[in-house]
């Protein structure tokens, strides 16, 4: 009897101290767990919001840093310092626009505001050389700018504009849906869920363009209707369709 006693005990400090160090354990979450979210601002919304992923999972509301019109999708430059934006309605002579801001603690500066090449852009992305792309859905094409040193988008610098269509009801014309550099290299993959297909270029650094790479462009399954991608470390490439 004293030595299930004994047991007893010692499983209830066992129990004990594994509980509490498991609480010492716990990783507390640094101060990169924040998060932006863009939104459509034809109802409540009025633009760009923060949250921030606090140790126990839950989210800290921290609100609009932002006023902007439709940003539909963002993208942070590789040191966190410019949030760069894409406007689906804000129109500049019947095309989207794209904007960039200044991050400053819990909220963002406004920058610049430059066309984003054709209508309804609906995806962003910037990488480690400030070349910054924009896929336009109605526009059916991809434009390209330039992140300048000070946070301001240059003009648009190249267009490029994507042609076919396929098989189901929404694959009536071009619809780029997203663009993607490839790690470590200047090639490009441009994402058209009306043609169906993979776009592949170069940025050519003279001619400040996209122009087609040897590989040109990859046909998917039919009616398909490729949206967004992720490339693999070891090159695969995984589509969403």
């Amino acid at each position: 009897m004293n030595i299930m006693k004994h047991i007893f005990k010692t499983l209830v400090l066992v129990l004990i101290i594994g509980c509490n160090s498991n609480q010492k354990e716990r990783i507390p979450m640094s101060g990169d767990n924040y998060f932006y979210v863009g939104t459509y601002t034809d109802g409540e919304s009025k633009g760009i919001y923060k949250y921030n992923l606090l140790e126990d999972g839950k989210l800290d509301s921290i609100g609009l840093v932002a006023k902007s019109n439709n940003p539909s999708f963002l993208a942070l430059s590789s040191d966190k310092q410019i949030l760069i934006a894409c406007n689906e309605i804000n129109s500049v002579n019947g095309m989207g626009t794209v904007e960039s801001f200044k991050v400053a603690g819990d909220s963002l500066e406004f920058i610049s505001r430059k066309s984003s090449g054709g209508a309804h852009p609906c995806f962003v992305n910037i990488n480690k050389n400030g070349n910054v792309l924009v896929a336009n859905y109605t526009g059916g094409n991809i434009g390209l700018l330039k992140l300048e040193e000070d946070g301001a988008l240059s003009d648009l610098l190249y267009v490029q504009q994507h042609v076919g269509k396929y098989i189901s009801k929404r694959q009536d014309k071009a619809h780029a849906h997203s663009a993607w550099f490839i790690p470590n290299s200047n090639e490009v993959i441009s994402v058209d869920l009306g043609t169906n297909q993979l776009w592949f270029s170069v940025i050519d650094k003279e001619q400040i363009k996209l122009l087609p790479s040897k590989h040109k462009a990859l046909s998917l399954t039919d009616g398909a209707g490729p949206r967004h991608l992720a490339i693999h470390q070891k090159g695969w490439i995984y589509v969403v369709n």
